[in-house]
């Protein structure tokens, strides 16, 4: 019998959540293939192109990606990385970055152009690889969600004050150090509930 992915909620900012270094995974068991099944059908479904685990209230150090997916020409192909590791990086590559977990906001962001890494696959094997570009700053964002790092914590700091309002209207809707939306895309619509 299949069970169909869960639509997880996602957490935004605010959320104590996103500030917490996440734990290493020790079991790669069945419960472990229903989180990353959940995690990567939400990635999808708010048109996400990485999603970390305490993203949706997991403490637990792993994220999905899939950089080349979209809707109307491409087939999904998502890479689950468990208890990643980036061992280097070289060179800057600068580019605008957004995130599920901090709605409608956008600003540029420096970060390697180049890295190595590890991580294991949801079947336990490990993988040592490098990227570079736009897949090298897709692996560091979400990294640094595994480390309770955000986008904006890394922006300079004329640009955090341009979005400082708007990063206090999405803080505002957090209620005993969460902040849990459905409606993640637009944060001038309340929270439900």
């Amino acid at each position: 019998m299949s069970v169909l992915p869960k639509l997880l909620p996602v957490r935004v900012y605010g959320d104590a959540m996103l500030r917490m270094k996440a734990l290493p995974v020790r079991n790669f068991d069945e419960k472990l293939q229903k989180i990353v099944r959940d995690m990567t059908h939400t990635m999808y479904e708010r048109d996400g192109v990485g999603l970390a685990a305490n993203q949706v209230g997991l403490n637990q150090r792993l994220f999905v990606i899939d950089m080349d997916y979209s809707r109307e020409d491409s087939e999904p192909n998502p890479v689950v990385m468990i208890n990643p590791v980036i061992k280097a990086g070289e060179g800057e590559y600068e580019m605008e970055e957004g995130c599920l977990s901090v709605p409608g906001i956008y600003a540029k962001v420096k970060r390697f152009n180049r890295i190595k890494y590890s991580y294991f696959d949801p079947a336990g094997e490990e993988h040592e690889e490098e990227a570079e570009g736009y897949k090298a700053v897709v692996i560091q964002h979400e990294y640094d969600h595994l480390n309770g790092i955000l986008f904006v914590d890394k922006i300079s700091k004329l640009a955090l004050l341009k979005i400082k309002r708007k990063l206090k209207m999405i803080m505002s809707t957090a209620v005993d150090g969460k902040n849990i939306r459905e409606d993640i895309y637009d944060p001038n619509v309340p929270k439900k509930g």
